[in-house]
């Protein structure tokens, strides 16, 4: 039932347009502004801790009336449902979409250099436009933008629903959506936020030795879990590169480039439904 809720809301999020308010980042917005005045439980969802049991409660809520009613064609609709309000990345997609067409017409069209030059500006407005689509300043490219948001909108949702259900897939929304609780130290929230991505991060880039070039990746896959590096985004980044050779010499190979590395993506996708597949067959999921 897991491989068919994944397949649909995959399906259903590239071909829908879904609007903003049909997200869970929305959703968790509003759940967050409701006002308990002149409660002692209000009192308690000012402080850090409470803030964030407050924002977790929804999904919470939801795992325990699916685990009330017990039906498995209402925890089907639902997951469904969920997974697709948690991946929605609409500006994301809409900006990629823009970004390769302008790579499209500098590849295809023959220009002057006048419109040349006008297009490369506009493709580096668009490319910009997607790197801040990807929610991290330390992102500098377009291939590292389309690997974390793939990493953070699907693959990581997708894992911890495998792992632990729809509540899974929702608490990872969650963390990853709301902002630092103002009682808690910068620094305690960016070490919880990279043990919540650690898992995702690893799994991910393991799928990249086994559709890129294997034994050029595998080495550094294998240190990013004997060392710790910097981020979860130097480890993904290090490995996607030497799996796939997606450096950039050449400016005007941008777009080729950003297209290898959807490739990458893609053919890791693939893989991770087939592993889900024999897992659903074998009876473990």
């Amino acid at each position: 039932m897991q491989l068919f809720a994944i397949i649909l809301a995959v399906s259903l999020e590239r071909s829908l347009a879904v609007g903003k308010h049909w997200t869970w980042r929305r959703m968790l917005l509003r759940w967050q502004q409701i006002q308990l005045h002149k409660t002692e439980l209000q009192d308690w969802k000012q402080n850090g801790l409470g803030q964030l049991v407050w924002a977790l409660i929804p999904a919470f809520l939801i795992g325990l009336v699916l685990a009330l009613f017990d039906n498995m064609l209402l925890s089907f609709l639902a997951s469904t449902g969920l997974l697709l309000v948690a991946m929605v990345c609409t500006p994301a997609r809409k900006r990629y979409k823009e970004y390769v067409e302008l790579c499209r017409q500098l590849d295809e069209t023959e220009l002057s250099k006048k419109e040349r030059t006008a297009l490369l500006h506009e493709r580096e407005l668009a490319a910009e436009r997607l790197i801040r689509s990807a929610g991290h300043r330390d992102i500098d490219s377009v291939q590292q933008a389309l690997l974390w948001i793939h990493l953070r909108a699907y693959f990581a949702v997708l894992l911890y629903f495998i792992l632990f259900g729809i509540v899974g897939a929702l608490v990872y929304a969650t963390l990853r959506d709301m902002r630092r609780p103002k009682h808690i130290p910068r620094s305690t929230w960016t070490r919880a936020y990279y043990l919540l991505n650690w898992l995702p991060t690893r799994v991910m880039s393991l799928g990249f030795l086994f559709v890129g070039n294997f034994s050029k990746a595998s080495g550094l896959w294998l240190s990013t879990l004997g060392n710790i590096p910097p981020s979860n985004r130097d480890a993904l980044f290090r490995v996607a590169a030497a799996a796939d050779e997606i450096t950039v010499e050449d400016p005007e190979q941008h777009g080729a480039t950003a297209l290898t590395t959807v490739g990458l993506v893609k053919r890791n996708f693939l893989l991770f439904i087939v592993f889900v597949s024999i897992l659903t067959i074998a009876g473990w999921l």
